[in-house]
């Protein structure tokens, strides 16, 4: 029940975060003019919230060129680009994890010198940025093409069409290679306690070691610190949303930012976020109070 109630006010707090934060923009505006926009900045709120209550009527403001404004309903026209973001998203982190798992539990069987090897190599790659490897992905795609005339996958998208395994493959390179980096700190720092050495004096071999016991402890640092590369995988969503002219939120946001729509974006990647990692964490918790093992 304690643990239910610190959840409901950490969802609290973060939805009046995020609200409070919907209206800044009326407090810079009066900081630029020297004033300060209190009845305008509550009057923003309410409205704000005004408007989710009703949020099957809710539109916000479109710039078409020259000034000139629509609504545009964000229900079904908007959260379509809701829904596009949050899929390349979420299929990014889970192919980010997946790899660097497999790739951890590979590299552990390898003996010290080629594990030294594996990790030099996948730290310089993280020095890579993330425009390089978009720009390197659509380059090897026209080379592809012009040698064998296979088209792979679109580099861009037109009209409805919707492209979806090069951009997730764009977007968990670098998150997978730094899940990867953390993953190998964590599967060697169980590699030396003592309860795998008693699992070797036993005469277990290093394979179902790794798998039966250092994996199922090592797992639950690994959620705990995807979370640092979930939001760093949104930070990099705008620029493949921008390089691959696909119609996501982010991209439509930067383009008619309001603050109703910031609200919606910010709300809309933070409940299934905060959903997602509020159960994984209530999970691991309770199966590390009773004394088992994560998995």
């Amino acid at each position: 029940m304690k643990g239910f109630f610190k959840w409901v006010v950490q969802f609290v707090v973060a939805l009046i975060s995020i609200l409070l934060i919907s209206g800044a923009p009326q407090l810079i505006t009066g900081f630029q003019k020297g004033e300060l926009l209190w009845e305008e900045y509550i009057e923003t709120l309410q409205f704000h919230m005004k408007s989710l209550w009703d949020f099957r009527d809710l539109s916000v403001d479109y710039y078409i060129g020259r000034g000139e404004v629509r609504q545009v309903p964000v229900f079904p026209q908007l959260f379509e680009n809701i829904s596009y973001s949050l899929q390349l998203l979420f299929l990014a982190l889970a192919a980010a994890i997946i790899i660097a798992l497999i790739g951890t539990f590979i590299t552990m069987l390898l003996s010290e010198k080629s594990r030294s090897r594996v990790k030099l190599i996948f730290y310089f790659l993280e020095s890579f940025p993330d425009i390089l490897i978009i720009l390197l992905a659509q380059l090897t795609v026209v080379v592809i093409f012009q040698q064998t005339g296979v088209l792979v996958s679109k580099i861009a998208v037109i009209g409805d069409d919707k492209i979806y395994w090069l951009p997730v493959l764009c977007l968990m390179i670098l998150p997978m290679i730094q899940l990867y980096r953390l993953s190998m700190l964590t599967f060697e720092a169980e590699e030396r306690q003592m309860y795998v050495e008693l699992a070797k004096s036993l005469g277990f071999g290093k394979a179902f070691i790794l798998f039966l016991h250092i994996f199922r402890n090592a797992i639950i640092s690994v959620f705990f610190q995807s979370k640092k590369t979930m939001w760093f995988m949104l930070s990099n969503l705008f620029i493949l949303e921008l390089m691959f002219h696909i119609p996501g939120i982010m991209y439509y946001m930067s383009e008619n930012l309001s603050g109703i729509l910031f609200l919606v974006t910010v709300l809309s990647f933070f409940l299934p976020v905060f959903l997602l990692y509020s159960l994984g964490e209530w999970y691991f918790i309770r199966r590390m109070s009773r004394g088992g093992a994560a998995l």
